[in-house]
C-alpha cells in the first residue's frame, strides 16, 4: 500500500509588477557548476539556480514538489515513486523525462571518485557498490518505467529520501553532458533550473531567467551574482546602491541594527550548519575512547563559544542544528568536567598528560582554535601543536589523509537529521573523516529512517546522538547564523533548509 504525497508548489514566481528587472547579490564564486562534483556552499547556491531537483526545500525547512508533482512511499518505505510534472523541458526547449533523472543520478554515482556527494544515494539498492567500483550498474535500484515516473528501490526504509532528492547534487542535467562539457558554459548552456548561465567574469556570474522553467519565467529577469567587490566594504557598496543582497560581518551588524537608514534592511539568517571537531579514530591516541572522552570533557566548549561573543556562532546542543527535522530538545554536547576528563586520560595511560604523544590540531583557521590548545594544556596537562591550511588544501587533506585532530563546518545538503548524523558518522561513509564505526549508532540511524511516526523517528535520532556523546568521535561546537542586508522592496530573499536562496522566488514589490 502506498502513501501518496501531493502538494501544490509554493515556488510559483510572485505575480508582481517589478520595479526593476534585475537583482545584484554578493556571494562566493562557484568552484564547479556541475551538480555531480560541486560540494561547497558557493557552488551549491549557483548550481541550484541552473539545475532543478525533483523536490525542493522551502524557507521553513519543508519539502515541496519541484520537477516532481507528487511521490509515493511503497513497500514499507523501501520504494519511492516520483511522478514528474507533464511536458517538462530543459532551457533549450528539449524534453526532460524520467530517464534524464535516472541518468543524472547514475552520473553522480559514476563520478563519485571526482568528489561531490554521491553518498547521498547510498541508501539506493546497489548504488554504494557501483560508486565504489565493486558492483554492476545493472544492480542499481533506479529506473524509469515511463517518461514521467522515477522508481527508487532502497536497501532499507528511508523516510527522508524525498528530502534527499532536494539536494543540488541530485539536480537533473541534460543528456550528453559528459560528451559535451560546453553545455555548462555561457552561450551554449542548457539547464533544468529557473535560470540560464549568461556570463562568467572574475567579478560576476550572470544568470538570466529561463522562459522554459516549469513554474513559469521568474519575475527577476537577470541576477548578477557579484563574486568580488575589490576589497571594498559590503556595507559601503550596498549603500551606494550597487548591491541588493549581501552578507555582512557581525561587527557591522551591531551598529546597523540602530541605524535609521540601514536598520530596516538588516536580516539575521540561520545557515542550518554545525561546526564540529573530530578525531582520527583509526590511529592512536584517538583510537582509544578514553582519550576522546578526555578531550570532549576536558574542554569547556560551550563557554569558549559564549565568550567569543559572536552573534553568528551559537553553542550547539548536538550534531543536528536547530530547525532541522530531528533536532530534538536534548543537549548532546559533552559536559565540561575536568576531573572526569583527567580520570579518562589516566585510564588511557596518560596520567596528568604525561607521555601523551605529539599531535597537531589542523584547521583552516578558526576563532576558537587557540583557546582549545590552551585549555588542553591548562586542564589536562597536554601540549599539542597547531597548524592552519588554506581551505582547498585543508579539505583535500581531510578527505585523503585526515589529521589526528581536525575541524569541519558542515552545512545542510538537505533538511534532515541524517545529513548531520549518518552521512557524517555512519560506518564507511565518505564524509566520515575520522573513520569511526559503531554498530549501535548505525542501528539507531537505520531505526530512525524506517520509523513510521515522528516520535519514533526522533527517539531513534536521539539514541544515535547519545552514542556520539558517549563515544566522542566528534564534538559539536556551534551552529552558524549570518547577517545580511536586503534592499527595500526585495521579496523572497530568505534561505531554504539548505541555506540557499531560490532566485526563482525573488521579486520587487510594486
Amino acid at each position: 500500500m502506498g502513501v501518496a504525497i501531493v502538494a501544490v508548489s509554493s515556488f510559483q514566481p510572485p505575480n508582481l509588477r517589478a520595479a526593476r528587472s534585475d537583482v545584484r547579490v554578493l556571494m562566493g564564486a562557484a568552484t564547479s557548476l556541475d551538480p555531480a562534483i560541486q560540494a561547497d556552499a558557493s557552488s551549491a547556491q549557483i548550481v541550484s539556480q541552473l539545475f532543478e531537483c525533483l523536490t525542493a526545500a522551502d524557507a521553513s525547512q519543508q519539502i515541496q514538489p519541484a520537477l516532481a508533482s507528487s511521490w509515493e512511499t511503497l513497500d514499507g518505505g523501501r520504494r519511492m515513486v516520483f511522478h514528474l510534472r507533464p511536458n517538462l523541458t530543459y532551457s533549450d526547449g528539449s524534453p526532460l523525462t524520467a530517464k534524464d533523472v535516472v541518468a543524472s543520478w547514475m552520473r553522480v554515482l559514476a563520478m563519485a571518485r571526482q568528489g561531490g556527494l554521491a553518498s547521498l544515494l547510498d541508501g539506493v539498492v546497489g548504488a554504494e557498490a557501483y560508486a565504489k567500483g565493486t558492483g554492476p550498474v545493472t544492480a542499481v535500484g533506479l529506473s524509469a518505467p515511463d517518461t514521467t515516473t522515477v522508481q527508487v528501490d532502497l536497501s532499507s526504509p528511508a523516510s527522508d529520501f524525498a528530502a534527499i532528492a532536494s539536494s543540488p547534487t541530485l539536480a537533473v542535467v541534460p543528456p550528453g553532458l559528459n560528451a559535451n562539457p560546453s553545455l555548462l558554459k555561457p552561450g551554449s548552456f542548457v539547464g533544468s533550473g529557473a535560470y540560464v548561465l549568461s556570463a562568467i567574469t572574475s567579478t560576476e556570474t550572470t544568470l538570466v531567467a529561463n522562459s522554459h522553467y516549469w513554474a513559469g519565467k521568474p519575475a527577476i529577469g537577470t541576477v548578477h551574482v557579484v563574486t568580488s567587490i575589490g576589497g571594498q566594504s559590503e556595507v559601503d557598496v550596498f549603500l551606494a546602491g550597487k548591491l541588493d543582497y549581501t552578507q555582512i560581518s557581525s561587527i557591522d551588524a551591531t551598529w546597523i541594527a540602530y541605524d535609521r537608514t540601514l536598520g530596516p534592511s538588516l536580516r539575521l539568517v540561520s545557515t542550518a550548519s554545525v561546526e564540529y571537531y573530530g578525531f582520527d579514530t583509526t590511529k592512536k591516541p584517538f583510537s582509544d575512547v578514553h582519550v576522546r572522552r578526555a578531550f570532549a570533557m576536558g574542554i569547556d566548549w560551550r563557554r569558549i563559544v559564549t565568550l567569543l561573543g559572536s552573534p553568528t556562532e551559537q553553542p550547539a546542543t548536538g550534531m543536528v542544528p536547530p530547525g532541522i527535522p530531528g533536532h530534538g530538545s536534548t543537549d548532546f554536547v559533552p559536559k565540561f568536567d575536568a576531573a572526569t576528563a583527567k580520570a579518562e586520560l589516566t585510564q588511557a595511560g596518560f596520567p596528568g598528560g604525561v607521555g601523551f604523544p605529539k599531535i597537531t590540531l589542523v584547521t583552516p583557521g578558526g576563532s576558537v582554535d587557540g583557546t582549545i590548545v590552551a585549555q588542553l594544556h591548562d586542564n589536562l596537562g597536554i601540549d599539542i601543536s597547531y597548524q592552519t591550511m588554506d581551505l582547498a588544501t585543508y579539505y583535500q587533506r581531510l578527505a585523503t589523509n585526515p589529521p589526528a585532530f581536525w575541524v569541519q563546518d558542515w552545512q545542510a545538503d538537505y533538511p534532515g537529521a541524517d545529513d548531520f548524523l549518518g552521512l557524517l558518522l555512519g560506518s564507511g561513509k565518505a564524509n566520515n573523516y575520522g573513520g569511526w564505526s559503531d554498530a549501535s549508532f548505525d542501528a539507531a540511524i537505520a531505526k530512525a529512517l524506517s520509523a513510521g511516526d515522528p516520535a519514533s523517528t526522533q527517539a531513534a535520532f536521539d539514541q544515535a546522538q547519545a552514542v556520539v556523546q558517549d563515544q566522542a568521535p566528534v564534538v559539536p561546537v556551534d551552529n552558524g547564523t549570518g547577517y545580511w542586508l536586503a534592499a527595500k522592496g526585495l521579496l523572497g530573499a530568505a534561505p531554504n533548509g539548505q541555506g540557499l536562496v531560490r532566485f526563482a522566488g525573488l521579486a520587487w514589490a510594486s
